[in-house]
């Protein structure tokens, strides 16, 4: 009878190594070693790059700031060298700068910072005491005694945005004439009403500011431009025609510029 071969555990099977756990732990050192180096590495060349700055440009076109008082405030917010300066917080700080619009900061290799500035340009008076951009953004500026000879804009309706944007319509349709504006106003209820340099008068009401200062162009190039100096008062309230106040009462008395059967109610 033959036997059975008894089966069971497998005694061939290779045995874990020491060598094997040896290399193990060779390469996990080897592994921080480099790291370690690395970092130190790394923080040896940011140091030698971020070298102090030494030289600094500042550009753009100015008529209120000063290019080197501009360039010592830089100066002044200057915290770091090359690599290290915070150009974010730099840029904030220029930018709150009353004159300043816009800022733009750079480095340039090896150790130079390029500062662009956009410099603030007021076109027009905000009531007695504020200042508007072209973006009608409201603004507080210093030393501004040059300043007063810019148009003034007031409102009691809308905002100083709806202001800048009708005046620079206003002029622009007014270039045509020789009425250049020095005041616009809007009153509670939306009415609008202009002041010239010449001293003339301009009522155009609330509504087709566009269509009324067009007929003013035409009348104007028809022959009301001669009489500029005695004009008071233009008042475009009416559907078809227009109103002319004179400051001399004989012309007055004439009745010229006024349009005949039209209606006097404003628009």
């Amino acid at each position: 009878m033959s036997r059975k071969k008894s089966r069971g555990a497998n005694f061939n099977q290779q045995q874990p190594r020491l060598s094997d756990g040896v290399a193990e732990k060779f390469l996990r050192l080897l592994m921080v070693t480099v790291f370690v180096a690395a970092i130190f590495g790394a923080d040896f060349i940011y140091k030698q790059i971020d070298t102090p700055l030494s030289r600094i440009m500042v550009g753009g076109k100015f008529n209120h700031l000063q290019e080197q008082e501009l360039a010592e405030l830089v100066n002044i917010e200057i915290d770091g060298g090359f690599l290290s300066m915070n150009l974010n917080q730099l840029r904030q700080e220029l930018q709150s700068h009353p004159w300043i619009h816009q800022v733009s900061v750079r480095r340039e290799w090896p150790s130079t910072l390029k500062v662009e500035v956009i410099e603030e340009v007021p076109i027009a008076r905000w009531g007695k005491q504020g200042f508007l951009n072209r973006l009608g953004d409201q603004l507080s500026l210093p030393d501004n005694s040059n300043l007063q000879s810019l148009p003034v804009l007031e409102a009691d309706f809308g905002s100083s945005q709806d202001m800048i944007a009708q005046y620079l319509l206003l002029a622009e349709l007014l270039a045509p004439t020789d009425l250049k504006l020095t005041e616009l106003q809007r009153d509670a209820v939306g009415a609008w009403q202009v002041e010239t340099a010449s001293g003339v008068k301009i009522v155009l009401g609330r509504d087709q500011i566009i269509e009324k200062i067009r007929r003013l162009v035409m009348v104007w190039r028809s022959g009301l431009d001669v009489q500029l100096n005695n004009i008071a008062t233009i008042d475009l309230r009416y559907p078809n025609g227009l109103a002319v106040s004179w400051r001399d009462q004989d012309l007055a008395a004439s009745g010229f510029g006024h349009e005949p059967n039209t209606d006097s109610s404003a628009a």
